[in-house]
C-alpha cells in the first residue's frame, strides 16, 4: 500500500484523538450541516465554526459527502467562496483519500489536481488512471470518458495536463502502480464499507432543450471547465438551494456555471414522501454542449 493509502489507515485515529469526545454519536448528515449554513458567509462565525466541527466528525466517522466536502474545503483555503477552512493539502489529501476508497470519482479527480498543483505529476497520472478505470466500470460508460467534440471535455484536459507535467514514461512501472493504488482502494472498500443512505431517491434528472450561461473565458472554454455544487432538491423536484464545492480552473469558474445547474429539476416526490433531498451534483461545459443548444457562451 502506497504512503498516500497509508495515510488513511491512520488519519481517523489521529483526527478522533484531536476531537476526542466532543463528536457526538449522532451526527446530522452532510446536507443538514450545509442547509444550515455551513457555506453561507453570512451565517454568524460561531455557528459556522460548529457546523465545520460536525462535518469533520462525520467525515471521521467515514461518510464519504463529508471527506469529499471537507477535502475540497481543505484543498482551496481562503479561495474558496465559504472559506471554511486554511489551506492545508495534506488534511485534503487524507480527506480525498477516505472518499476515493468508497468509490467516488470525484475525489479521484481532485486528488489528481491536487497532486499536479503540487509537483507530483506522477501521482496525479495514478489517480487519472485510477478514475477512468473506476468509471469504465459504470453501465453508461463511454470509453472517451464522457467528452465530446463540441467543447473540450474536463477529463480529456485534465489528462493532457499531467501528461504535459510528467513527460515521458514507463508505462509498465506505470500499469503496475495503478493496479496497486487499485488494490489499496479495494481493500480498504473492504474495511470500511460504505453507509446506504435512507430516504427518497431522486429519481429522473430533467434538463432544459436550451442552456442560458453567463459569458465564460477562453479558458473554461479550451480547456474543460468544470463545477461541482452541493444541491438542495426541493419535494416537486425544483433546486431550492445550491452551494459550491468546487470547480476548475478556479472556484470563479464554478460560479459562472451555476446558472446551468438552476435550470434542471429532478423528478418530484412521490405521493407520501417528505422532506428536502441532496446530491453532490458536478457539470462541465463539455457536459451541457453535448446534446443541448448553449446561450451566452
Amino acid at each position: 500500500m502506497t504512503r498516500r493509502l497509508a495515510a488513511l489507515a491512520c488519519v481517523a485515529l489521529a483526527t478522533q484523538v484531536a476531537f476526542g469526545a466532543d463528536c457526538p454519536a449522532d451526527l446530522p448528515p452532510t446536507g443538514a450541516l450545509i442547509g444550515q449554513g455551513l457555506l453561507d458567509t453570512n451565517t454568524p462565525d460561531a455557528k459556522r465554526q460548529e457546523l465545520a466541527h460536525l462535518l469533520l466528525c462525520s467525515a471521521v466517522a467515514g461518510n464519504d459527502n463529508s471527506m469529499e466536502v471537507a477535502g475540497s474545503l481543505y484543498r482551496w483555503g481562503p479561495r474558496h467562496p465559504a472559506h471554511v477552512f486554511e489551506e492545508d493539502h495534506d488534511k485534503a489529501r487524507d480527506l480525498l483519500n477516505g472518499a476515493a476508497a468508497q468509490g467516488r470519482l470525484s475525489a479521484m479527480l481532485k486528488l489528481a489536481e491536487l497532486e499536479l498543483a503540487d509537483g507530483h505529476a506522477r501521482e496525479a497520472m495514478i489517480w487519472v488512471q485510477v478514475e477512468r478505470a473506476y468509471y469504465l466500470q459504470r453501465a453508461n460508460a463511454t470509453k472517451d470518458g464522457g467528452d465530446t467534440v463540441a467543447g473540450a471535455g474536463y477529463f480529456t484536459m485534465l489528462l493532457k495536463r499531467v501528461n504535459d507535467a510528467l513527460g515521458p514514461v514507463d508505462d509498465q512501472k506505470l500499469i503496475v502502480d495503478v493496479n496497486a493504488r487499485l488494490a489499496g482502494l479495494e481493500k480498504l472498500a473492504a474495511a470500511h464499507p460504505r453507509t446506504r443512505r435512507e430516504g427518497p431517491g431522486l429519481g429522473q434528472l430533467h434538463r432544459p432543450a436550451r442552456f442560458q450561461l453567463a459569458a465564460i473565458t477562453n479558458t473554461e472554454r479550451d480547456e474543460g471547465s468544470y463545477a461541482q455544487y452541493f444541491v438542495e432538491v426541493a419535494p416537486n423536484g425544483d433546486i431550492a438551494r445550491r452551494w459550491l464545492i468546487d470547480a476548475y480552473p478556479e472556484p470563479s469558474s464554478g460560479v459562472r456555471l451555476a446558472r446551468a445547474v438552476e435550470q434542471m429539476h429532478w423528478d418530484p416526490l412521490k405521493p407520501g414522501e417528505t422532506g428536502m433531498r441532496y446530491v453532490i451534483f458536478p457539470i462541465s461545459m463539455s457536459s451541457i454542449r453535448h446534446g443541448y443548444k448553449v446561450e451566452g457562451s
